[in-house]
């Protein structure tokens, strides 16, 4: 593009349809398991009514809870990012989107879908999912796969590629979406997105009511057209033959489904006012249990939707987001890239703070609209052993500890408690990472065990402790286990009590002017109490507790003599520090296990 205008112009849709798709992915979220007989009569809210919901995860095996935060987002942005990052190692984009980011993906997927995750499974192990070398009846199910998860992702091609033909980016969108899926629905529902917005980002004139529509339809030999070699390679052709039998007959029904679902849309826009949304929703079979997910469905709803509220975005994001009982949050987010491409970024700046990682996601937008590379072309693949080792690793790592991700960026680590299964078997480690360049990443890590005998204060969420005040993080006091235990001179009683009880989490069962008696058996002395004994000396302490990072974080924050910094213990897992108490006495406090 020439002149600056343009170029601003650029910028700021790329940025608008990477903000929108966030946005709407955010505010659809929390409604994507709702039925629609959970449908209220309340008003919809603004779209910067992002709201806080509880999400229950683990499956069948290992249930637990977590909070998520108003603005956080869904394996629907998830993925748009991870494809930003591939598209910027330029030609060798497919390989570092499957060997690196779809592998790391799967340790800190929030909502993927199936068929998604069954893919990456496979890209673990470093074999295509449609593999020969793969059980028949995962390439079958592979091929099977005809969900929006190809399409929700199809929107960093067209801020990469937004100058060239289409079939460019058709080749790519494609060769993007047969890493996960297979079978024509998910792969024409994306390539028929990506028309939609590759139309509105190259316009730089307002879109005209019901053009979009208008514009696919006209033009369904060019989004529908099987794209050439190399982006259909030989053996994924020849298997698509072998597990879907006439897959150029299944092409060329997607194609009509999809032009039927256009022609709806086109009846009811020109109805003008008198068309309701949710009828037309229902007619393109958005509230289909059966159909709702498949990628032609979620793709015309987006275009429909963007197509009639192109001159009010926000309503149409919320309009998207509140379709309870379709597939929300991914309708939303395309809905919200749709809308960005058109209107660009400006209608995004009353809700733009409150998106998880608005920062990174614009700086992302920008990088790709503008056509930078990473010079760094070095492909480190992410097997399964390495991922889970470094999972392990990071996991007992201490609060606020930098690691290097799998994919080379650094990062710091926060942790929040541990949740017990009520059975007592099993327990999820909250872990909270933030990359150098602003993405928040969230692991759960599940371990199986007895863990029955932990105490019930660990049974919180990642979110209600990391969200907690200051006041609120100050150490809990340690249970009574103890009645007997070492007798302590001290210089100030005052001082130590503080340490032991206010740093170290001991509790007082019994104080005076001449001593002091914890619970936990340790008895504070007068330094002159020592006079009853020849010589100097200096004692040891051992302590276990449960939650020593926030432990090692009280006594740095209290300016205390750190000995030892949390570290661990030889080879084992378990983690301890030293400190000296107020009197020089050196306390060891180890991570009870």
């Amino acid at each position: 593009m020439a002149d600056n205008i343009t170029i601003k112009l650029k910028a700021s849709k790329a940025v608008g349809a990477m903000l929108g798709a966030a946005c709407g992915d955010a505010l659809g979220w929390p409604n994507e398991r709702l039925g629609r007989s959970k449908m209220t009569k309340q008003a919809q809210g603004r779209l910067h009514d992002f709201r806080r919901w509880t999400r229950r995860s683990g499956g069948r095996f290992f249930p637990h809870e977590e909070t998520i935060e108003a603005g956080e987002y869904s394996d629907d942005t998830q993925l748009i990012l991870c494809l930003c990052r591939s598209l910027m190692k330029g030609a060798t984009w497919w390989d570092y989107f499957t060997q690196v980011e779809l592998p790391f993906w799967s340790i800190y997927e929030r909502g993927g879908g199936g068929a998604t995750k069954r893919a990456v499974e496979s890209w673990l192990d470093s074999v295509a999912p449609w593999s020969p070398h793969r059980k028949p009846q995962d390439v079958k199910q592979y091929f099977e796969a005809g969900g929006n998860g190809v399409a929700m992702r199809a929107l960093p091609h067209v801020l990469r590629l937004g100058e060239q033909e289409f079939a460019e980016i058709a080749s790519n969108i494609f060769l993007d979406g047969i890493t996960t899926h297979g079978h024509p629905r998910a792969l024409l529902g994306a390539l028929a997105y990506g028309f939609a917005l590759w139309t509105a980002f190259r316009k730089d004139t307002k879109l005209a009511y019901g053009e979009l529509v208008e514009e696919l339809i006209k033009n369904a030999n060019v989004w529908s057209a099987l794209p050439a070699p190399p982006a259909i390679h030989p053996e994924w052709k020849g298997q698509a033959e072998r597990n879907l039998e006439g897959y150029a007959k299944l092409w060329e029904s997607a194609k009509a489904e999809v032009i039927e679902y256009l022609e709806v849309c086109r009846a009811e826009l020109a109805k003008g006012a008198l068309s309701f949304d949710d009828d037309v929703l229902k007619q393109l079979q958005c509230f289909n249990s059966k159909i709702s997910g498949a990628g032609t469905v979620a793709a015309i709803a987006a275009v429909y939707i963007a197509s009639r509220h192109a001159a009010d975005p926000i309503n149409g994001v919320v309009k998207a987001a509140f379709a309870i009982g379709s597939d929300t949050d991914t309708i939303a987010s395309m809905t919200g890239g749709l809308l960005g491409c058109i209107n660009g970024s400006d209608w995004l700046s009353p809700v733009k703070q409150g998106i998880q990682d608005a920062s990174y996601i614009e700086k992302c937008a920008l990088h790709l609209a503008a056509g930078q590379v990473d010079i760094k072309t070095t492909i480190e693949p992410v097997k399964r052993n390495s991922l889970k080792n470094w999972v392990d690793d990071v996991a007992v790592a201490s609060d606020v500890w930098e690691t290097r991700l799998p994919d080379s960026r650094k990062a710091k680590v926060s942790r929040g408690s541990d949740q017990i299964g009520r059975s007592g078997k099993y327990k999820v480690e909250f872990l909270k990472l933030t990359s150098e360049d602003g993405q928040t990443i969230y692991i759960n890590k599940i371990s199986k065990g007895n863990f029955g005998g932990q105490p019930a204060q660990q049974q919180t969420t990642i979110s209600s402790f990391l969200r907690k005040t200051p006041e609120q993080l100050q150490p809990q006091p340690l249970p009574e286990r103890l009645s007997f235990g070492p007798k302590l001179p001290v210089f100030s009683l005052e001082k130590s009590v503080h340490f032991y009880k206010g740093l170290l989490g001991l509790s007082v069962k019994k104080e005076s002017q001449d001593i002091v008696t914890f619970h936990q058996g340790l008895v504070l002395a007068p330094a002159s109490y020592a006079k009853n004994f020849s010589g100097e000396f200096r004692t040891i302490l051992y302590l276990e507790v449960t939650d020593i990072p926030i432990r090692f974080k009280a006594v740095m924050e209290s300016n205390v003599q750190i000995v030892t910094k949390l570290e661990h213990w030889g080879q084992s897992s378990r983690r301890f520090f030293r400190c000296l108490d107020p009197d020089g006495n050196v306390i060891e406090v180890f991570e009870k296990q």
